[in-house]
């Protein structure tokens, strides 16, 4: 083969593994491109999934938390009369008396469902007369327990013989034998919720 061959050969060889190169780089950006869709997809169900996980998770630990607060319920040392723990107890708010760590005058319990549907606990020190209403500036602490609660959700009361009320009178709260925490907060899936429930007994 002469020397002009061998020059011919040589860059025929270069520019089609160069043709090559570029034909292989365009097969992966369009395989990359086509596929783009679906890694994002992909992530977003992981984040989605991981925010249902969390909520489920804050969910467990206001029920348990909740659950844990009604058991300890108790009037004893407060400075005004009653015949129970519980001194408000509607759809939406529950207040009630708790036995104090230092076994003195005891602390004043709030758990609501607030209107931007959030589960608020709340607490503070007994004060000295039952209140005709129980402002917000009673409690000392304020804590969100849960978000993102769906407008259905509810606390309701089992009472001494089996009936449920959505709400009880004043009178009539020595009759309470169980809290109801009836909720669901919405999930990341289309039209999902995740349930949120709770029977707690109170007083033990």
């Amino acid at each position: 083969m002469s020397t002009s061959s061998k020059v011919v050969s040589k860059h025929y060889t270069a520019a089609f593994s160069l043709v090559e190169l570029l034909v292989g780089l365009a097969l992966v950006l369009a395989l990359m491109a086509a596929a783009a869709p679906l890694f994002v997809a992909l992530g977003r169900q992981s984040v989605r999934e991981g925010d249902d996980t969390i909520k489920w998770v804050q969910g467990r630990v206001a029920v348990a938390r909740l659950e844990r607060d009604l058991r300890l319920a108790s009037a004893a040392g407060c400075p005004f009369a009653t015949c129970g723990p519980i001194l408000e107890a509607s759809p939406l708010q529950i207040v009630f008396l708790q036995a104090s760590p230092s076994g003195e005058t005891p602390l004043l319990i709030e758990w609501e469902i607030t209107s931007t549907g959030a589960l608020m606990r709340r607490w503070g020190t007994c004060p000295t007369l039952w209140p005709s209403i129980f402002p917000h500036t009673l409690y000392r602490d304020h804590k969100t327990m849960l978000e993102g609660l769906r407008p259905t959700s509810r606390l309701r009361y089992v009472l001494i013989g089996g009936g449920v009320a959505s709400s009880v009178a004043r009178a009539e709260l020595t009759q309470i034998d169980r809290v109801v925490l009836d909720a669901s907060t919405s999930s990341a899936e289309a039209a999902g919720s995740a349930p949120v429930f709770a029977v707690a007994r109170v007083g033990r």
